[in-house]
């Protein structure tokens, strides 16, 4: 019992993991966050953009068919101009909302480049962390080992001394 406590005394005592770099590690985290959130902006005007363009094609089609139907009956002048300015305006719409978009095109390239980089930036600081901890983990198994080796020897050596490895019958 008291060669156990003294080897208890004797283990080494290991730390937990730490990264050295971890602080660049969360900033890359928040710069990727950051650029991420810019695009999200981005994207969020590109698409009420690109929704503003299909709902005015939409309905440009829908007044299109509406006024084939309803005028083939009965046609009237000032309906007409009134419809033909109303599709006018609806296809305004879309094409102003398209060219916003072709507009957007480049912020929004930019942004997602920005991700990327971003992404790749703090990929590298964890795959660095990975791999530190890889070593630390090995560096603990074969400090393991040794230890578990010396408390294995220490206990060959004391059944030695204590005729511990004489046949039974020799040590009655």
């Amino acid at each position: 019992a008291s060669f156990i406590r003294r080897s208890r005394r004797r283990r080494i005592k290991s730390k937990r993991f730490q990264f050295p770099l971890e602080a660049l590690l969360r900033k890359r985290k928040i710069e990727q966050d950051q650029a991420l959130k810019e695009l999200a902006g981005v994207l969020a005007a590109f698409n009420e953009q690109e929704a503003k363009r299909s709902e005015a094609f939409r309905l440009l089609d829908d007044e299109k068919g509406l006024f084939e139907k309803k005028f083939r009956e009965e046609f009237h002048l000032d309906l007409f101009q009134m419809y033909d300015k109303y599709l006018e305006r609806l296809e305004s719409e879309a094409i102003d909302a398209e060219y916003r978009m072709q507009e957007m095109q480049p912020a929004l390239e930019a942004e997602r480049q920005k991700v990327m980089i971003a992404r790749r930036n703090k990929r590298i600081i964890e795959l660095l962390k990975e791999g530190q901890k890889k070593l630390y983990d090995e560096e603990q198994k074969r400090l393991a080992r040794k230890e578990l080796f010396e408390i294995n020897s220490g206990i060959v050596n004391r059944e030695g001394a204590y005729g511990q490895d004489r046949p039974v019958e020799e040590r009655k």
